[in-house]
């Protein structure tokens, strides 16, 4: 099961379990102020079905506390690889800039996507590097591929941590003893 839907089915099991408290607990207040009639031993029952109902929304209330922060975990840890990766290539793309600067100050001939790549990453550095090139001989100019490869002009469509965490595995289950529909004196 996904973390997404683990986390809906949880959640409605344990709004189901608090409608269910809510529903025993106003049974018995009725009963109490003598609009409904039961018997000694059903009075009982009811009272055991609410105090174990409540054990049970108890529990239930701190798993949800433990999923939410397994869930904020993994959330953090997904924007920490995007970020990471999204830095390595912002590092990538600061190297092949420098470079290209550096291939243009010595004169050499670059394709126009490298130069445009270049005024658009940082204008003073590719004026600087054209007014170097000036300076260059012309005869001993190298000739040079991109740089870029043409999957790099069009990045992946990432998803959010959010959606990532949505559609992991989840390894946490809800206790059986909170799944249980067992609710006796109802």
């Amino acid at each position: 099961m996904k973390i997404g839907e683990a986390s809906r089915v949880y959640s409605a099991r344990v709004n189901k379990l608090n409608c269910q408290k809510d529903r025993l607990t106003a049974k018995k207040k009725a009963y109490e102020k003598g609009e409904i009639k039961m018997t000694e031993k059903e009075a009982d029952q009811l009272a055991k079905s609410i105090d174990r109902i409540k054990l049970q929304c108890q529990k239930a209330s701190e798993f949800m506390d433990g999923f939410g922060t397994y869930k904020e975990l993994l959330r953090n840890v997904e924007s920490s690889k995007q970020q990471r990766d999204f830095m390595a290539e912002k590092a990538e793309e600061d190297a092949k800039c420098i470079e290209i600067m550096r291939r243009i100050s010595r004169g050499d001939k670059v394709p126009p996507y490298d130069e445009l790549k270049l005024l658009n990453y940082n204008a003073e550095m590719y004026q600087m590097a054209k007014n170097m090139a000036l300076l260059a001989e012309k005869e001993k100019r190298k000739e040079h591929d991109s740089l870029w490869d043409e999957e790099d002009e069009n990045p992946a469509n990432e998803m959010s941590p959010d959606e990532v965490v949505d559609n992991t595995e989840c390894s946490m289950v809800m206790p059986a003893e909170i799944m249980a529909e067992d609710f006796s004196a109802e």
